[in-house]
């Protein structure tokens, strides 16, 4: 179960800004077919209820664990991320007519007890790169040979055992069809 981050302090001194330093736990996360781990992630920066609005600011790092894209030895991502969040009151999403953003898109905060589980996550992955590379002058596995296609193969040049050499007699420009 995540820990919250307490904010109580901000609601009993609305306007007061208030230091803060975070601790969240992330899963192993799949991210299209390689799985990606990650160290602790450390939120720190300050807070403030100002309007009924908690703002939430300050900066997220750890470190993400994945294979190297091209030798597939491990590979790490130093994650570092400035971040500025408007949390509101759930029953405030109903009342808000005049901003264009879905209320879906707003983040909530109801009680002295704020879940930033699903921020942490969020920030940490739009921020991991493509492709993990080992470093960045990586050549890749040594004993892979690169094939290169000859752009203008002729249709003949195909060996006579290919799988598909019954079809080779429709391409081949000297019959007509």
């Amino acid at each position: 179960m995540a820990v919250a981050l307490d904010i109580s302090r901000a609601l009993r001194n609305p306007g007061q800004r208030f230091p803060y330093q975070h601790e969240e736990h992330l899963a192993p996360q799949d991210i299209l077919g390689e799985m990606v781990a990650f160290d602790s992630v450390q939120m720190t920066g300050h807070f403030a209820l100002e309007e009924g609005q908690l703002h939430l600011e300050g900066r997220l790092t750890t470190v993400a664990h994945a294979a190297c894209a091209k030798c597939l030895e491990p590979a790490d991502y130093e994650v570092d991320v400035p971040f500025y969040e408007i949390f509101i009151r759930p029953q405030d999403l109903l009342e808000e007519s005049g901003d264009d953003t879905d209320p879906l898109d707003r983040l909530a905060y109801d009680g002295p007890q704020l879940a930033v589980d699903q921020l942490a996550l969020t920030l940490t992955l739009l921020d991991l790169p493509m492709r993990f590379l080992c470093k960045e002058t990586c050549q890749g596995l040594d004993n892979i040979v690169s094939f290169q296609r000859e752009t203008h193969a002729d249709q003949e040049d195909l060996p006579e055992q290919h799988p598909f050499s019954a079809l080779q007699q429709l391409l081949n420009k000297e019959q007509e069809v």
